[in-house]
């Protein structure tokens, strides 16, 4: 899903902050084989791996689990997220899954209570509830 906002290895490294947290992961950028071949000095060679640890955790934006306004209304993805490759590779563990999904059940039941479109929740609003609702 291509949303709001997109995930990419510069958040997972802390070499950019999101605006608007909802969650947390820490969970080395890692990506397994695209193909394993031999060379022609005859070694066995692994193509495509990668496995970059983020220095400390790292934040997830809000954006990242809503589509584009102009696309859906009130739908929160929680595995889908919007991401690169590689910053999907930490946010793929599932603790982060059930932060994410922890945090977006309570964006929609805010959205319920105040019966408002999710994209018309204050930040402000959410941030507090996430950080009272432990």
């Amino acid at each position: 899903m291509l949303g709001e906002y997109v995930i990419t290895e510069n958040e997972v490294l802390g070499k950019r902050t999101v605006p608007r947290s909802i969650g947390m992961g820490s969970y080395t950028m890692d990506s397994h084989n695209v193909q394993i071949y031999v060379t022609p000095e005859g070694f066995v060679q692994n193509e495509g791996d990668i496995g970059v640890s983020p220095e400390k955790p790292y934040q997830i934006d809000l954006g990242s689990i809503l589509p584009k306004r102009e696309d859906c209304t009130n739908l929160l993805v929680t595995v889908c997220v919007s991401s690169s490759h590689i910053a999907f590779g930490s946010i793929r563990m599932e603790p982060v899954f059930m932060i994410l999904g922890q945090s977006a059940g309570i964006i929609a039941c805010m959205a319920i209570d105040d019966r408002k479109n999710i994209y018309d929740l204050s930040y402000d609003d959410i941030k507090t509830k996430l950080e009272t609702s432990i």
